[in-house]
């Protein structure tokens, strides 16, 4: 009977140390996951075309100078002088906000929520590259995938 209670405990202190081993390893990933302070989960991407914020002054110009000479067909007398500068700046200005629509960039806005729980949102310029649920982490002030 003493060496089956002798057995037994050894049994037994096998299975909790296997218990005791295998759970340090399962809690492992939870406890890398809390210590990674900037780390989180892609919530959405959205990407858009962000024109230019300004003109170089070659579309205005050009513009002008386009609808200048079409408002100067126009008319005669003063009418034709009120046509030509309406002309020029209606031109103008369409000339700058093509300019500005030509020199667009895309943009990609994605939100992320952070380990904490907070929800940041970063501005990367191209393409979508992040899907939403995709794991992710802030390495100065950039995204980067995360294993």
């Amino acid at each position: 009977m003493k060496s089956m209670l002798q057995g037994f405990s050894t049994v037994a202190r096998h299975a909790s140390l296997s218990i005791l081993f295998f759970g340090i390893f399962a809690a492992a990933p939870a406890a890398q996951a809390a210590s990674c302070a900037g780390c989180g989960t892609v919530v959405s991407a959205h990407t858009y075309q962000q024109p230019a914020a300004q003109g170089s002054g070659v579309g205005m110009v050009t513009g002008a100078v386009v609808g200048g000479l079409l408002g100067n067909q126009v008319g005669g007398g003063n009418g034709r002088t009120l046509a030509t500068v309406a002309g020029a700046v209606g031109g103008g200005y369409a000339g700058n906000v093509i300019e500005k629509r030509a020199r667009s960039t895309t943009v990609t806005q994605v939100r992320v929520r952070m380990g904490n729980g907070a929800v940041r949102t970063f501005t990367e310029r191209g393409a979508r590259r992040w899907v939403a649920g995709e794991r992710v982490r802030v390495h100065n002030g950039a995204l980067v995938a995360r294993a």
